[in-house]
């Protein structure tokens, strides 16, 4: 190699080691700026010294020829180094969390405890007269605020405790003043609680203090409770709870503080729950709806308006806020009207279905990207017309509209590609089910006539609607409906379809010959309540009377007749399963579906499984015969079809 190769990759060399540690510097510099961020160090004109931050981190030094894996193992050490500071700087954020706002709080607590039993010793040894007491109660509150107005500029988190401490202390003061002592009247009390209210009101959106606002909005609730005189005054407490609740709205509106919103539902509640509970008549119906339905309008507004005007994504919390309100609201409506107007409660809740239909749309056009908030106000909307149907009607009816709310759930899911809807529509689907096995099929006793009767009516619809579902998923739904592919879903229905149609029909057979055992059954007892009754000390006699009656020749033609109709019950229930199954089998080789002809022969394997272990073996001569030979028919005309058209057969499958 020559001379100038040489020198030529020398210097390439070098180029490379200085690109090396030009990085290398950089990353230092980021993690230096990393730590000095974590550790909260002070502005770069009062930091320390260049030599000492070098010594705490030290900078690799430039790379010699043959030296590089020194340099790599420095840097290594230097990264472990930072490493080390980060998780000092870890421990010692955990310390000042424990040491500030912990310690803080228990030393609030631990000062009002210390001031109430300074208090109370005073006032137990007549140091301190009643005047005197709320006077000096008034001013601890007055201090703690102004200290709270020196230290929260400063110290946020601390002066905002101190502050709220001042706010209860003039809270009970005030309350004291009125309830123990008898100071000052109601109006008086109520009056200088909604100053405090308004002074801590005026503190919280002045240094944007949450706790100060959430202390102020729980005592402007609380003063009506605390200065209570007993008397019914509805509109004046209502109009009070509507300002109240339209500063909450206010509050809403510009700031994101969910707390407050909190805080004002729970107060509005148990305001009306307790005024309700002492005061509420049947005269006061329609004042008291009005504001019922201004505080769910308040309240449901102030859940979700920051969201559409600031156009930010729901948390959860906006979610939660209005479940409550609204389930507050009905369940309050239902109470009020249930007893004299309970035809309107079903209409009631389509109107709040048709709400929050609305609410979804505003989502849906104003913050479309929130998806979860559109989901659950439609999912709410569902719910309050799925809970309308057994609200407003009864039996089996219920069902069927269920029923056809799942259809039409499904239909729109599926035809404007929400999967949300498809979801929806499942849910209502199971809760129908669960009313039809459940409720529904137990009535089957009720009814005197066979297959013309509701139960089984239901039953029809119900499978036609099922089937309408499948069909609509197979013409509109996407590869993905919902929570399952499409194919899936459709077997889903197909399966519940054809479930309660064999249900169905094998309740019909069953109840049909219970029907007649039961009146061959009442014939026989009322014979034998004729038959003259034994006297009590003559138990012989009364062995010998029932051994004549059931050796009977109408009882032993009764008890034949009882036995003749089970099993024929029996074997007409195998037969229906039976030619059930061939069908299933026939049309999923006309159709190429292999997922029906698989029901098709689990339906017939269960069908031979019942003639084989069941009907030839408890069963009479004749009804034996009967089933092996049709069982025989059957097997042997599958088994020609699979053998005559099999090359067929393999085609479709």
């Amino acid at each position: 190699m020559s001379q100038e190769d040489e020198i030529r990759q020398s210097l390439e060399l070098i180029q490379k080691a200085v690109l090396s540690l030009d990085k290398k510097i950089e990353n230092q510099g980021i993690r230096i700026g990393q730590l000095e961020k974590n550790a909260n160090i002070l502005p770069a004109a009062q930091q320390l010294p260049a030599q000492n931050l070098a010594y705490e981190v030290p900078l690799p030094p430039t790379p010699s020829f043959g030296q590089s894996e020194q340099a790599q193992d420095r840097a290594a050490a230097a990264e472990s180094l930072s490493s080390k500071r980060v998780e000092n700087t870890n421990e010692n954020t955990f310390e000042e969390n424990v040491a500030g706002p912990l310690f803080m709080r228990i030393g609030i607590a631990a000062l009002v405890l210390g001031i109430s039993f300074f208090l109370k010793y005073a006032f137990d040894n007549d140091w301190i007269g009643e005047t005197g007491r709320i006077l000096i109660g008034l001013l601890i509150g007055l201090g703690l605020l102004g200290i709270g107005e020196k230290t929260i500029r400063k110290y946020a988190m601390y002066g905002q405790a101190i502050s709220g401490a001042g706010l209860a202390v003039m809270y009970l003061s005030i309350f004291s003043a009125f309830n123990y002592y008898h100071l000052i009247g109601s109006a008086t009390a109520f009056f200088a609680m909604l100053v405090i209210t308004l002074v801590g009101i005026a503190l919280s959106f002045r240094y944007e203090a949450i706790p100060l606002m959430v202390i102020a909005t729980a005592g402007a609730f609380a003063a009506p409770l605390l200065t209570a005189n007993g008397q019914n005054n509805q509109i004046a407490l209502f109009s009070y709870i509507v300002l109240l609740d339209l500063a909450v709205l206010a509050v809403a509106v510009f700031k994101n503080w969910r707390a407050v919103n909190v805080v004002g539902f729970i107060g509005t509640a148990i305001l009306f729950s307790t005024w309700a509970a002492k005061f509420y008549t049947e005269q006061a119906l329609g004042s008291t709806m009005f504001f019922l339905t201004i505080f769910f309008l308040l309240y449901s507004f102030s859940a979700l308006i920051y969201n559409l005007i600031k156009k930010e994504a729901s948390t959860g919390i906006e979610q939660a806020l209005t479940l409550f309100s609204g389930f507050f609201y009905f369940g309050a409506s239902y109470g009020l009207l249930y007893l004299n107007y309970g035809f309107l409660v079903g209409f009631f809740a389509l109107i709040l279905a048709g709400y929050y239909f609305i609410w979804a749309f505003a989502v849906r056009n104003f913050t479309p990207e929130d998806e979860n908030l559109y989901t659950f106000l439609a999912f709410l909307a569902v719910g309050f017309i799925t809970l309308a149907i057994p609200v407003q009607f009864k039996q089996n009816t219920i069902t069927i509209s269920w029923a056809i709310e799942a259809l039409l759930l499904m239909v729109i899911g599926a035809k404007l590609k929400k999967n949300s809807f498809v979801i929806f529509s499942v849910v209502v689907t199971v809760l129908t089910l669960f009313r039809y096995f459940f409720l529904d099929s137990f009535k089957y006793n009720q009814y005197s006539i066979s297959v013309f009767n509701p139960v089984f009516l239901t039953a029809v619809i119900l499978v036609g609607c099922v089937y309408l579902m499948a069909y609509a998923v197979r013409s509109f739904a996407d590869e993905k409906a919902g929570f399952v592919n499409k194919k899936s879903l459709m077997t889903l229905f197909f399966i519940i379809a054809n479930f309660v149609s064999v249900f169905a029909v094998s309740q019909e057979i069953n109840t049909s010959y219970n029907r007649e055992i039961s009146s061959v059954s009442s014939l026989r007892n009322i014979r034998r309540e004729k038959i003259p009754v034994a006297p009590l000390n003559d138990p012989l006699n009364k062995t010998r009377i029932n051994n004549n009656f059931y050796q009977t020749q109408e009882y032993k033609q009764e008890q034949e007749k009882i036995t003749n109709l089970k099993s024929s019950n029996s074997i007409a229930l195998s037969i229906f399963w039976l030619l059930y199954a061939i069908g299933l089998v026939a049309f999923g080789m006309v159709r190429a579906s292999k997922r029906v002809r698989v029901g098709g022969m689990a339906l017939l394997s269960l069908a031979i499984l019942k003639l084989f272990f069941v009907d030839l073996w408890s069963l009479g001569r004749l009804y034996q015969i009967i089933s092996s030979m049709s069982l025989g028919v059957v097997l042997l005309l599958v088994s020609f079809v699979y053998q005559k058209y099999k090359d067929l057969v393999k085609k479709i499958i």
